[in-house]
């Protein structure tokens, strides 16, 4: 169709975009239409997010058109029409949380002004109106997006773009957004969803169109919009093996002495209090709880980035000198976690000392460029070579990139965030394989989890996290599937208000 109807929306024709001798998209063809919800899917490096940015105006295209509404996209249309969600927050840490939510909104020159009415009731909505005077920096990483989420609908927008948005909101409040999209939709807005959770593309999407390679490769819609279809699509290889439950239990029975104890072990600010807990070599341990329960603080406690007081032993050491020196951390911020200016190579390397360093300190180039060209294979990062920028990777390939940084120091306790917060199947996957071998090696992890299938995937043992309180812990291996292990994690999430089952 050429008439003007078929013009409606965002049309893309033969979208390229090189990031150097990167392809992030070759050729991408793709329409929005008003009115609807439109679902992208693909494995990390497709291509999905680089379109964002573009309508976005935050990175240029190579070539191709780009229509909205039929008229030729501009800097000026991505500025003022397009409002975006990013998986990782795109805000100021140095400005307030109402700050943030007024940006591109101030309508004035020098004067500061107060929130309106409209911010004022989509922040009370979202739960972030009490922090509006808190700078962005002190609140944790669910507020950000809620901070996030708030800005883009503020806006009077055509076109509203959500990548991952709900990879750090609660289920409660994952839902709010989605009827808000809805909402959008129904009023003649362009909506477009990213996301890997492939049940909510087939519940709150019209069609979902599937990017692979930086072109779109299918289109599902109706009765053929449905998760095997959608995963079918995105698989890519055969699938790691998966370790059996007699192999689990030889991979950490008489494993001797912990890697990790902790007892007695209480955070400053009453978030947990009088934690005891060990981990052993060769396990992965999750720790589980709703945001506020204190589990994602004891986590972090662990590693060092949120204070904690009472005894910890790692690998036979004692105290702050253990923490420092016997663990990696890795944040559910990836970015946080990297070096955003550096290349991938150079985050690899970056928390590396001796190793590197030759007479007089000086770097020794070639064995720091070898160590990361090994990483980069045995990871499997998908990079043309080590030395592009490592923002010019996808979501899931800049977390195995943080997720090698972390290991390749070579720490007793590898301790993380959310590891696979935002990826894809075959990067979950991956980055699944990765931890499976890194404690074959006699080493242990520890992760905070919000996903259950995580937890059921790849742990060994699952402690919840209620009130600041830990529960008794779970085998995984005894449950015979994901939703008996998230009744049983149900039961325990509530445990401070009644007692739970053995």
């Amino acid at each position: 169709m050429s008439d003007a109807a078929s013009e409606r929306g965002v049309v893309i024709r033969g979208l390229r975009k090189h990031y150097g001798d990167t392809i992030a998209l070759d050729g991408l063809d793709l329409q929005a239409r008003p009115g609807e919800i439109l679902g992208v899917a693909g494995p990390n490096g497709a291509g999905k997010s680089t379109m964002i940015k573009i309508l976005a105006a935050e990175t240029p295209q190579t070539d191709g058109e780009i229509l909205v509404d039929g008229e030729p996209w501009s800097i000026d249309i991505g500025v003022h029409r397009v409002a975006v969600v990013h998986q990782e927050p795109q805000l100021f840490p140095n400005l307030t949380v109402g700050d943030n939510v007024m940006i591109g909104r101030e309508h004035v020159r020098w004067l500061r002004r107060d929130l309106d009415d409209v911010e004022r009731t989509i922040m009370g909505e979202l739960g972030i109106l009490d922090v509006k005077d808190t700078p962005l920096e002190f609140v944790p990483l669910a507020i950000q997006q809620r901070t996030e989420i708030a800005r883009a609908l503020v806006q009077d927008a055509r076109v509203f773009l959500f990548d991952e948005p709900n990879s750090a909101l609660t289920e409660e409040e994952s839902n709010d957004l989605f009827r808000r999209m809805h909402a959008l939709a129904d009023a003649g807005r362009v909506v477009i969803l990213v996301s890997h959770r492939l049940a909510e593309l087939v519940q709150h999407t019209d069609r979902v169109v599937v990017i692979l390679d930086g072109k779109a490769a299918r289109s599902l819609e109706g009765a053929d919009k449905t998760q095997e279809a959608i995963a079918r699509e995105l698989v890519v290889g055969a699938p790691g093996a998966k370790e059996t439950d007699a192999q689990r239990v030889a991979r950490i029975s008489d494993a001797g002495k912990p890697t990790v104890e902790v007892s007695g072990w209480s955070h400053d600010k009453g978030e947990f209090h009088d934690v005891t807990l060990h981990v052993r070599p060769g396990e992965v341990l999750a720790i589980v709880g709703v945001e506020g329960s204190g589990a994602r603080e004891l986590v972090r406690s662990i590693a060092g980035f949120e204070p904690g007081a009472g005894h910890i032993v790692i690998d036979g050491q004692v105290g702050q000198d253990a923490i420092r020196n016997r663990t990696g951390f890795v944040s559910a911020d990836r970015a946080a976690s990297l070096f955003a200016n550096y290349s991938v190579g150079d985050n690899v390397v970056a928390r590396l000392g001796r190793e590197i360093a030759g007479a007089g300190g000086a770097l020794r180039r070639g064995r720091m460029s070898r160590i990361a060209h090994d990483i980069r294979d045995s990871f499997r990062i998908k990079a043309a070579n080590v030395n592009v920028p490592i923002r010019s990777l996808s979501g899931g390939n800049q977390q195995k990139v943080a997720i090698a940084a972390a290991i390749v120091k070579r720490p007793k306790a590898l301790v993380l965030e959310e590891p696979t917060r935002g990826v894809d199947i075959g990067s979950k996957e991956e980055i699944y394989r990765l931890l499976r071998h890194f404690t074959s090696e006699g080493h242990a992890v520890i992760m905070y989890c919000t996903e259950v299938p995580e937890v059921f995937d790849v742990a060994d043992r699952v402690h919840v996290v209620s009130d600041g309180r830990l529960s008794d812990p779970l085998l995984v291996f005894q449950y015979p599937d994901v939703k008996a292990l998230a009744a049983a994690i149900t039961r325990l999430e509530r445990h401070a208000a009644t007692p739970a089952a053995a």
